[in-house]
């Protein structure tokens, strides 16, 4: 245990003990996390052709966190805001991954497509 002293507002220095912590370090974690998971960035990057698709499929991993369901939805203003991506990269982009198996789209024609990841 060290001894330090400290200054008070008046000028008074007061001597001080410092006491050891019980809090220990946090340990970091295991897996390595890259945006998304590195199981999930395996599974996009031979299915998609440019790098606009891929930061849809990192997006999407993000949406269904952030959302916390397993079915979420992907709006295109949002889209647009967080990464500058039009409407239409997205709707080819999910027609892309939902034919190589990667995500269910469930389409309603009133709202956004509903959207499931398929691990």
């Amino acid at each position: 245990m060290a001894t330090e002293y400290v200054i008070t507002r008046d000028g008074r220095r007061i001597e001080v003990e410092t006491l050891p912590s019980r809090v220990t370090p946090r340990r970091q974690r295991a897996d390595r996390y890259i945006g998304c998971p590195v199981e999930w960035l395996k599974r996009v990057i031979p299915v998609v052709q440019s790098k606009e698709q891929l930061a849809v499929a990192i997006w999407l991993h993000r949406r269904r966190a952030i959302c916390c369901n397993e079915l979420f939805d992907v709006p295109n203003e949002t889209l647009r805001k967080e990464l500058g991506l039009s409407r239409n990269i997205k709707y080819k982009t999910l027609r892309h991954l939902e034919k190589a198996g990667v995500i269910a789209v469930v389409r309603d024609n009133k709202y956004s497509p509903q959207i499931r990841l398929l691990w």
